[in-house]
């Protein structure tokens, strides 16, 4: 599991997030996290870290547009598989007070579907209002959720 979490943020929600406590920006099939988890990047120092990794294949020129003063970037992870054909995307996300719970739609390949023989690290990076969250929950990834507590 990667976890990555330092400092703090102000709260409540913005009001840009009014409606909508979470949204995904990007995904991809090579993010270079080799282990399932997450990842929160709370600063653009942060994302340049994930710039560097090797193999990865992210939209950081996208990501780099981010306002960290408004909202922070979750990265969930499925770490390695052995090929092709894994996805992550956010299904549901609900505040319940200070902790985030984020439901997320895994995709495998088929039984017999032919996919790429690849080793890739999919991930999706899901933005997230800049606040004091005392919990972050990710279900849909595991047979149990991934928390990462402050």
């Amino acid at each position: 599991m990667i976890v990555f979490w330092t400092g703090c943020s102000s709260s409540p929600l913005p009001e840009s997030f009014s409606g909508t406590v979470a949204r995904q920006v990007t995904q991809s099939a090579h993010c270079g996290l080799g282990e399932r988890g997450l990842a929160y990047v709370e600063s653009a120092d942060q994302l340049l870290g994930f710039s560097r990794l090797p193999g990865q294949n992210l939209a950081i020129e996208q990501l780099r547009q981010t306002d960290f003063a408004r909202e922070h970037l979750l990265i969930v992870a499925l770490g390695e598989k052995p090929t092709g054909g894994y996805s992550v995307a956010l299904a549901e996300a609900v505040e319940e007070g200070p902790v985030l719970s984020l439901t997320m739609e895994l995709r495998e390949p088929g039984k017999d579907s032919m996919v790429a023989q690849v080793i890739t690290t999919p991930c999706a990076v899901i933005a997230i209002p800049a606040v004091d969250w005392s919990e972050i929950r990710v279900s849909g990834v595991d047979e149990r959720n991934l928390v990462m507590k402050r």
